[in-house]
């Protein structure tokens, strides 16, 4: 087989290793290019001399690509979490807007109050503490609002984003396709660059799968396995109001004329990772700053009703506590309704948790906890008629029905708690400062016997001896008597006996301690000796008004255990209003410490397989510098092989003339 001539070895020299500097040049140009992947041309020296026609491909390693996009993802998804929860964090963290100060300047000025309980001054100022207490409330809350309002924004644009994405990477499919040949020749490099760049950026939004197909093109799945890009289809995101609560984006994807809702454990990326946000630490956090609120108002309100106000009367209500609805799911085949309001006196025992309520027929349901979207405790049955159920301090309402088998309605009566409160006192003469009972003992008594008040838990006129607006039932007691044994005889105002308790109570609790037991909305104790016929009077407070009594016992609310910690009946399950605070502020506290080291591990990671596929794919200065020499030496060799050809062609002519 005859050899190539020289001319013809020279000619594909030059050409190829033209073709090498235009490569490296191309590499040079490049090298800031974002999405770039390093390109290499190869050749094959040809049987009959010189150099076959060569062939231009990316330098890539899948798996090490693959890698950086799971990784970039995971960064993504941790670092839209971190910089979520850092924006809350500092502002529960903020002095300046923190309710544990505001709760210390409430109770200081309430503890200016019982220094002089008649003084209208100071009265003003502890209704103006209370006013400024809502507003700190109502601006967290606001806070709160507004991050869950960018969330839901950001989110759209996000999927916006992604959407455009997606469209970008099946059209660059379809060109590669289209172009045939393989998906590393050269004439594809850039459109296939452009590409793995889109993936890359889709993977910042959302975590996703690729599958490299024989064509060229690359099929792109999201982690759960639903498909974005196929080969002649790609799918449509979009974000949708929540189903109950509007509020609560969901992400649905259409394919093929099909939509489905994706869970926000499957979508990962930035995406996931304010969703995950908003669920696990906004919401909760949020419905834990309503309970408290809750807990707070109520332990107010409470002993506030339990004192004497400057005018005579029994205390009443500073603020007001607010109401609820639920929400209906759209697949709810009946118009019922559920509503509910919050238990007076029983502020304690709300939870901070949201409530699914199912119907499990037209007049039996069962009542699901929910922390987040997880489901926490057994469910509770209840049925009806009647229609008002009562569970942690709430009383909810059904009697908006009818309701239906598979009816289900979501609860959240304390997410918007801390926006709703206010101040119901318009009057600083209404704060009951005093005690309503007045307890004395007669000076004629031989012992050295004194009577104090040791609680008051009820003053409503119909369930205790107090009267409306102020007073006393002339038929509760009215005065005990020392008999001849050392018993104490209880009498009422008409000197009817009621009950007597035996000298073995030493005169504590002496109500509860009687027989038969008495509850007249206070309780007394009788410390010290009694003689036979000492007599101990109790009745009305009237004008009573310097005591402050009951001025301490709303100062002692701040040490007093009144927030709900745990689900438990018993045991430690309460906690102070101050505590509660502070579990707000630890609880996102340690969600952002949570989020700042798995983010800087994440970011670790990424680094390491970004660097790893810049090794393989990247661009390197000094090498492509090297082979800039090495090809221009080789393409001024083979052109003097083209020059010694021809010279020896010319000698050859020569020497035949």
């Amino acid at each position: 087989m005859a050899m190539n001539d020289l001319l013809t070895i020279g000619s594909s020299g030059v050409a190829a290793h033209q073709r090498l500097l235009m490569t490296t040049g191309n590499n040079i140009a490049n090298v800031n290019t974002p999405g770039y992947s390093l390109q290499r041309t190869f050749y094959t020296a040809d049987t009959l001399g010189g150099v076959r026609e060569g062939y231009t491909e990316r330098v890539l390693n899948g798996f090490a690509q693959a890698q950086m996009f799971r990784d970039t993802s995971t960064y993504a998804n941790r670092n839209a979490y971190l910089e979520s929860v850092s924006h809350i964090d500092a502002i529960l963290s903020d002095d300046s807007l923190s309710l544990s100060s505001k709760f210390d300047d409430t109770f200081t000025q309430l503890h200016a109050t019982t220094d002089n309980p008649t003084a209208l001054s100071t009265r003003e100022l502890a209704l103006s503490q209370f006013h400024a207490l809502t507003d700190r409330y109502r601006t967290l809350n606001e806070q709160y609002q507004v991050q869950e309002k960018n969330i839901s924004q950001d989110i759209v644009e996000k999927a916006d984003e992604a959407n455009a994405l997606i469209t970008n990477i099946a059209e660059i499919n379809k060109e590669i396709v289209a172009a045939g040949g393989s998906p590393l020749d050269g004439n594809n490099a850039i459109l296939s660059d452009k590409r793995d760049q889109a993936i890359k950026e889709l993977a910042e939004l959302i975590d996703i799968n690729t599958i490299v197909q024989d064509d060229g093109s690359t099929l792109v799945f999201m982690r759960s396995g639903q498909a974005l890009v196929l080969q002649d289809d790609h799918t449509q995101l979009s974000i949708v109001d929540g189903d109950p609560d509007s509020t609560q984006k969901e992400m649905t994807l259409s394919l093929a004329g099909s939509t489905r809702i994706i869970g926000r454990e499957d979508i990962g990326g930035t995406i996931g990772g304010l969703m995950e946000y908003r669920k696990t630490t906004l919401d909760t956090s949020r419905n834990q700053l309503g309970q408290l609120s809750i807990a707070m108002t109520d332990a107010f309100n409470t002993q506030n009703r339990l004192g004497m106000d400057l005018n005579g009367d029994i205390g009443g209500d500073i603020f007001t506590l607010p109401t609820f609805n639920g929400k209906e799911f759209s697949t709810n085949t009946t118009a019922g309704t559920i509503s509910g309001s919050f238990i007076a006196g029983s502020g304690s025992e709300v939870t901070p948790y949201d409530y699914r309520v199912t119907f499990t027929s037209a007049t039996t349901f069962e009542v699901q906890r929910y922390d987040g979207d997880q489901p926490i405790e057994a469910a509770i049955a209840g049925t009806i008629p009647p229609t008002n159920f009562q569970l942690d301090g709430m009383d909810w309402d059904f009697s908006s029905g009818p309701f239906a088998a598979g009816d289900r309605h979501l609860i959240q009566p304390v997410r918007d708690a801390a926006a709703s409160m206010t101040v119901s006192m318009s009057q600083p003469e209404k704060l009951a400062l005093a005690s309503p009972i007045r307890v004395e003992r007669e000076l004629n008594n031989r012992g050295n016997a004194t009577v104090s008040i040791d609680s008051i838990y009820d003053t409503d006129p119909t369930t205790s001896d107090f009267t409306s607006p102020g007073g006393y039932d002339v038929n509760g007691p009215a005065e005990v008597r020392i008999n001849a044994v050392g018993d104490y005889e209880i009498y009422d105002g008409l000197g009817v006996l009621m009950a007597t308790a035996p000298a073995a109570s030493a005169g504590q609790q002496l109500f509860s301690n009687a027989v038969p037991a008495l509850t007249p909305g206070y309780e007394i104790n009788i410390d010290g000796d009694v003689q036979e016929g000492d007599v101990f009077t109790m009745g009305y407070n009237t004008d009573g008004f310097n005591d402050n009594y009951n001025a301490l016992r709303l100062v002692d609310l701040q040490q007093q255990d009144l927030v709900r910690k745990s689900l438990a009946t018993s045991g430690d399950n309460k906690m102070t209003m101050n505590d509660a605070y502070a579990s707000v502020v630890s609880f996102v506290g340690g969600k952002t410490s949570e989020a700042r080291v798995a983010a800087s591990a994440a970011n670790s990671l990424l680094e390491q397989s970004t660097q790893r596929h810049n090794s393989i794919s990247g661009v390197n200065l000094d090498e492509e510098a090297s082979n800039l020499i090495r090809f221009q030496q080789a393409y001024a060799a083979s052109a003097q092989v083209i020059s010694a050809a021809q010279e020896t062609f010319q000698t050859l002519l020569s020497s035949v003339r």
